[in-house]
């Protein structure tokens, strides 16, 4: 036999050894890509109706937010749903794909058990962080804390009570999530709870993927940003300044 050919079987004997040694891939992931061109559409998709929700919202109101609390209330919520919506992907890849040899499942359950348990469970652990963080800031004596209250016009001096509120709001969501990481991970019949509601989707990546990355987001996200927006603004009992500039509450969110 000639050199050649002994490199050549020794070259397809080492391939055949690699393909048996890399880890198998979950059967139900080949149409579930939380990263592709796809899931962008979708989080556009999912922004717009957001915002859609918040207008109809707000012009149900009595009384009405000021346009530019209202625009800062909401601008406050989509950076929030902006990091959240990288933190469920970080989760989804830390319980899919662990790094310390465990199996690897279906990304797709993981996105779905997230969206659903921020939307509902995860709006209560937020409210609750959000309370306790703010009540320990102003109980050391940090001002402009409390969300919704952004002081008087111009805008210009209310970016700081903003940014402070935001950050509060970013890093209540962080520590929801980290809350529902820990019960996603000891908590391990999650996964067989979502793998039996997405037991219809079972063999039709398609189904799967629009399930999960649009039709149910699309239903939970509009409640859980009703919800929010709700947690955010200024509580009615909230007292405006005697010196504050009053401003038209039944103003347009556009201009004519």
């Amino acid at each position: 036999m000639s050199t050649l050919a002994i490199q050549s079987l020794l070259s397809l004997a080492s391939k055949e050894n690699c393909s048996a040694l890399a880890p198998p891939s979950h059967p139900d992931d080949e149409g579930c890509k939380l990263l592709d061109s796809f899931a962008i559409l979708v989080q556009i998709t999912l922004a717009s109706t957001a915002l859609l929700t918040l207008f109809y919202k707000r012009s149900r109101e009595s009384p009405q937010r000021p346009v530019s609390v209202w625009a800062l209330d909401v601008s406050k919520q989509f950076v929030g749903a902006a990091v959240i919506h990288f933190l469920n992907l970080a989760v989804s890849y830390l319980a899919g794909r662990p790094r310390n040899g465990g199996p690897r499942t279906n990304l797709c359950v993981w996105y779905f058990l997230n969206v659903a348990v921020d939307t509902t469970i995860g709006v209560a652990i937020l409210w609750a962080w959000l309370r306790l963080i703010q009540g320990s800031l102003e109980k050391i004596g940090v001002k402009q804390v409390r969300t919704g209250n952004y002081g008087p016009p111009p805008l210009k001096n209310r970016i700081i009570p903003w940014l402070k509120q935001t950050t509060i709001f970013i890093l209540a969501e962080a520590l929801m999530k980290l809350c529902v990481f820990g019960m996603f991970r000891y908590l391990p019949f999650l996964f067989g709870f979502g793998e039996w509601v997405l037991r219809w989707t079972k063999g039709n990546y398609r189904y799967q993927v629009l399930f999960v990355m649009l039709f149910f987001p699309l239903i939970m996200n509009i409640m859980q940003f009703w919800i929010v927006d709700t947690i955010v603004k200024v509580g009615p009992k909230v007292e405006k300044p005697r010196d504050q500039p009053a401003e038209d509450e039944r103003a347009p969110l556009l201009p004519k």
